[in-house]
């Protein structure tokens, strides 16, 4: 790869405003969990990977909260069937309307 190439690859590190609102994200919990009534699910964060190219994430803004389970292991994992997960429970993009949605809520009760 060319020296330029490898430089735009790489991602510039969290702003403080993007690291407040991963860590609101964050402190939702599963997504997923909660659609199983479960709202109490730590989460990590999944950038979600829609219209980008291989190795390349969303912006920190474009952050879904998923436990490690439903995360990255086991077989209702996003990263063990990207295809299955969606179709279970939604594209990614609507997962984050809903996550933007819950954060809109929270703000409103603060």
């Amino acid at each position: 790869m060319v020296e330029k190439e490898k430089n735009m690859a790489r991602k510039k590190p969290a702003t403080k405003a993007e690291k407040e609102h991963m860590n609101k994200v964050a402190k939702l919990g599963c997504i997923v969990c909660r659609k199983q009534g479960n709202l109490y699910s730590p989460a990590e964060l999944h950038h979600i990977r829609d219209m980008t190219g291989m190795g390349q994430r969303a912006s920190h803004y474009e952050v879904l909260p998923l436990c490690v389970m439903h995360h990255r292991i086991g077989k209702e994992s996003f990263h063990y069937s990207k295809k299955d997960f969606e179709n279970k429970w939604g594209r990614q993009k609507d997962l984050l309307a809903e996550v933007l949605q819950l954060l809109e809520e929270e703000d409103v009760y603060s």
